[in-house]
């Protein structure tokens, strides 16, 4: 009995490696092909662990897309822009106002990313895997308004937009020229804070100076129309 229970046994294994006529039997290759058919665990992107360590998410909020305050949602915006603000910033050619505590609104980022001693914490390439990170999320859900536009509102300020802003920043904001940030969906705060400092030519680098002209003549009320607009574009969808 112990006989014929090995011989079936011995059968049922065998079978179990029955090639097709003419093709040899590897046992090796069948598990390898396998594992190969396993799926594979998704890496992290590298931008995202320094996006972390780097305090960029105390300000910015998960994914570059939950702003605080009058920070900017960096999230979906063009990579060589974001990468290009950054260095900015480090090195001084852009600053800000400053906020109601009496700090300039860069000072965030340049105490998080300089040491005491001027050391820049972060590299260049440490910047571009961050702005590939970045410009890879998705964008930030709209923040409704405390008080929402009228209708005659948002005509005025699409009117406003077309005659004052269009030509760099693009149809519905979405689609700016080269080197230019997607303001649709931005936070309002952050909007508004800019618009003034480039107003008051506080803001100078990479193509603010062509601003000047544009917004010298806007009345605190056309900025705050402009900033409100601007902010319900939901680009998420």
């Amino acid at each position: 009995m112990k006989k014929l229970t090995f011989m079936i046994s011995t059968a049922v294994l065998a079978s179990a490696f029955v090639a097709a006529p003419g093709l040899p039997i590897n046992p090796v290759t069948m598990v390898s092909s396998a594992h190969a058919e396993e799926p594979k665990k998704k890496k992290r992107h590298p931008g995202k662990r320094l996006y972390l360590r780097k305090s960029c998410l105390a300000c910015h909020g998960k994914g570059g897309a939950r702003s605080i305050q009058n920070y900017p949602n960096v999230s979906g915006q063009p990579e060589k822009y974001i990468a290009q603000q950054i260095k900015d910033i480090l090195s001084g050619k852009r600053v800000g106002s400053h906020d109601e505590n009496g700090a300039m609104r860069t000072s965030p980022m340049t105490g998080a990313l300089i040491t005491p001693e001027g050391k820049v914490r972060v590299s260049d390439d440490d910047i571009k895997k961050i702005a590939n990170y970045l410009s890879l999320q998705p964008p930030g859900k709209v923040r409704p308004l405390e008080t929402p536009l009228t209708d005659v509102q948002i005509k005025a300020a699409k009117k406003l937009y077309k005659k004052k802003c269009r030509a760099c920043h693009g149809k519905g904001a979405l689609k700016p020229l080269k080197n230019y940030p997607i303001i649709a969906g931005q936070n309002k705060a952050y909007l508004i804070a800019q618009i003034n400092d480039v107003k008051n030519k506080i803001r100078k680098n990479g193509k603010i100076k062509s601003m000047y002209p544009v917004v010298k003549k806007l009345t605190d009320e056309q900025i705050d129309l402009l900033g409100s607009y601007l902010s319900q574009i939901d680009r998420s969808k």
